[in-house]
């Protein structure tokens, strides 16, 4: 029964436990009146825990959680985490670590309370600075570039700061010093071991808790605070720990073993550091090294950059020698994707090959060989891409590509690539028909030759000249055979011209002469002109003009009353204006052909035209308006004759005959040609009745006489 009752009451007791730890020690959840963050967890291994300025007991911390003015975290046994601070700087805090956080506005800094344990800073050099809290007194901590500071109290609150990397100012009460790689300081406040010693022997005091951020002594109201004296900066004196093998940034290609060495005092306690970044937090390894002076590069390292540096640790501080790197190369066959021609001019190329996942500034050793075995070497490169080579003979090629790590250090040769360069192209044999006109008014022939290897196609060309200075037609033709058709006017050569690919053009064929055509004359006019007035015996005139063809010798004009030309007479003329006697009413069809030179040229005829001829109606017969019927003209003695003569116009009258005379029946007169329709008389005329008439005339047809018209004229006494 007293079993029983043991077990219940330790069941309860645990049961109260677990309510308690759930609801009652938990830190506070809401944030909102703790202010700006300061800092956030990034990274937590095992156990961290915080509490905040506002709270009362310790809750577990997970990544991402957030931490205000006065936050406490610490690390348990075989723990550590990483904090990312406001200003971008990151803590490292490793077991059993007790770090308070807070911000000095009046400094501008970021504070760093550490009650116990250690910590490592890989500071950014920006934003606001970090200080660490001593005693009394804040050590602000200044950098300008990036830098790795490992602090460390211990018991008695003397803080010890050790330099990883970079260099770092401290400022402290008006003092600054400056920390570089290698050194360490002990830091301490003289005025805080007095004030401990003087409250221990008062036995009295008051003492208030700043929530775990250890004790902080508050003053009578009538002691008047003095501004913290300047912290205690001691070196401390290690000798340097200097490195020798490998040498910075040496490449290692795992051909045989190498060797980390340094140099040191004996009976130190070393620890070799690699790590693949550079503030040695992440993918880091460590070796003991203490009795010895140097060790073996691993074997298994991956490709790529490392971290090295050894560690001297005396009483639970490190001392950091320099930060060196190295790179880990493998010595793996380079592999080379297809070589590329490029065609510089006939029967020379450029070769470029490229090198699959090849870096910046790898060198490589390429081969050009004549046999698959390169015992015949054409052309060989070393040094950084492009992989180029100049080739000028046709034939079959291999290509091989090593890496080239210097010091007649070699990969494996590449897998070879063949590459086969063709001879230049030849010239094409061409053939052709005979020219002839075809129905289409173009010279026609039919070109035909042979396939020219490597060739996609062929350029027709025809030009002025045996030299082909001046190209007058250029066509671009797959295949043979072609039907070569042109309108060129003067005579001219052709020659057929292989092209490939990549833009090679051959020698060109046999050249052949070729005609040009010569087209038939424009015409100007065309026209049937009636018999000529006053011309007896005068026929109708078939009458042309055309503009002249400078390859022409003579024109022929083919004439015809029917409109195939059936029947046609010929009329040769070396002018360009042909008048030819017709007879016949109707319509007249024609053509004129240039009269060329027939070994050169073909000339070519006008389409058939046609013109009509009708005998044309009589002119409109005009009618006198002045001087008006039995109008007087008496003119004083010495005064100038002035009779003006009008009548009315037709459009077909090319001009006007005017006849005056005193005899009724015009049997004897005078006859003026007049080209308008008015004419003055200013010459003195005998006194008396005079009749006038007036016709019109063109060269071929005269009108009808007018109406007669009388005036009478007279000079006065």
């Amino acid at each position: 029964m007293k079993k029983i009752i043991v077990a219940c009451i330790l069941g309860i007791s645990v049961l109260s436990f677990i309510v308690a730890k759930q609801f009652l020690f938990k830190a506070e959840v809401n944030n909102e009146n703790l202010g700006p963050t300061l800092a956030e967890v990034r990274n937590v291994k095992n156990e961290l825990r915080y509490k905040h300025a506002t709270g009362f007991f310790w809750a577990d911390a997970a990544q991402s959680q957030k931490l205000f003015n006065g936050s406490e975290v610490f690390t348990g046994p075989s723990s550590e985490a990483l904090l990312e601070m406001r200003n971008k700087d990151i803590i490292h805090v490793p077991a059993e670590t007790l770090l308070r956080i807070s911000e000095n506005r009046q400094a501008g800094t970021l504070a760093l309370n550490l009650e116990r344990g250690s910590l490592q800073v890989e500071g950014k050099g920006q934003g606001k600075p970090l200080s660490v809290r001593v005693g009394n007194s804040d050590l602000v901590l200044k950098a300008n570039a990036p830098f790795g500071l490992f602090a460390k109290k211990d018991a008695s609150g003397q803080l010890t700061l050790s330099m990883a990397s970079g260099s770092l100012t401290l400022e402290s009460g008006g003092q600054t010093k400056t920390l570089g790689t290698g050194e360490a300081l002990s830091i301490s406040d003289p005025t805080a071991a007095e004030e401990g010693a003087a409250s221990g022997a008062a036995g009295g005091g008051s003492e208030v808790s700043g929530g775990g951020s250890g004790d902080i002594k508050v003053a009578p109201e009538s002691e008047v605070k003095k501004a913290p004296p300047a912290l205690q900066m001691t070196e401390v004196v290690k000798e340097k720990l200097v490195l020798l093998e490998p040498a910075p940034k040496k490449v290692l290609y795992g051909q045989g073993i190498e060797f980390f060495r340094w140099k040191s005092a004996d009976g130190r306690i070393l620890t070799l550091q690699i790590s693949r970044t550079a503030d040695f937090l992440t993918e880091t390894r460590a070796e003991d090294v203490s009795e010895v002076k140097e060790a073996v590069i691993p074997k298994d390292l991956g490709t790529g950059e490392y971290y090295w540096r050894v560690v001297e640790t005396t009483d639970g501080v490190p001392h950091f020698s320099e930060t060196r790197t190295f790179r880990i190369e493998r010595l793996g066959r380079a592999m080379i994707g297809q070589p590329v021609l490029t065609f510089k001019e006939r029967g020379k190329w450029t070769l470029n090959v490229p090198v699959q996942d090849a870096k910046p500034g790898e060198k490589f050793h390429m081969q050009v060989g004549k046999n698959k075995g390169f015992e015949q070497i054409f052309d060989e490169y070393e040094g950084p891409q492009p992989l180029r080579s100049f080739l000028d003979m046709s034939g079959e090629y291999s290509i091989r590509v090593r890496k080239a790590y210097g010091n007649n250090l070699y990969s494996d040769w590449s897998d070879p690539a063949k590459l086969i360069v063709r001879p230049p192209l030849s010239a094409p044999i061409l053939s052709k028909t005979d020219e002839k006109i075809g129905s289409s008014g173009l010279s026609e022939m039919t070109l035909t030759w042979n396939p020219v290897p490597y060739a996609v196609d062929y350029l027709v060309q025809i030009a002025d000249g045996p030299k082909f200075s001046r190209i007058l037609k250029n066509v671009v033709v797959e295949k043979a055979p072609y039907e070569l058709k042109h309108n060129e006017s003067v005579p001219g050569y052709m020659r057929l011209v292989a092209r490939s690919v990549e833009g090679e053009y051959s020698p060109a064929s046999e050249v052949y002469q070729v005609k040009g055509v010569i087209k038939g004359p424009a015409i100007e006019k065309k026209e049937v002109l009636p018999p000529v007035f006053e011309q007896a015996g005068s026929t109708p005139q078939f009458h042309l003009v055309w503009t002249h063809r400078e390859a022409a010798k003579r024109y022929r004009v083919e004439l015809s009353r029917d409109p195939k030309l059936a029947g046609s007479q010929m009329l040769d003329t070396e002018n360009v204006e042909i008048f030819h006697p017709v007879s016949e009413e109707g319509w007249y069809y024609f053509r004129v052909w240039p009269v060329v030179d027939e070994s050169k040229l073909f000339g070519l005829p006008t389409p058939i035209l046609a013109v009509s001829y009708g005998k044309p109606g009589p002119l409109i017969t005009p009618k006198p308006m002045t001087p008006k019927k039995n109008e007087v003209f008496l003119i004083p003695r010495g005064v100038p004759v002035s009779i003006k003569f009008t009548w009315s116009e037709s459009p077909e009258n090319e001009w006007y005959v005017l006849q005056m005379s005193q005899d009724q029946n015009f049997a004897t007169n005078t006859e003026i040609k007049v080209e308008a329709q008015e004419y003055i008389l200013k010459k003195p005329m005998k006194n008396g009745q005079w009749y006038y008439r007036v016709r019109g005339r063109n060269k071929y047809q005269a009108s009808a006489w007018s109406d007669t018209g009388v005036f009478y004229f007279g000079v006065s006494q």
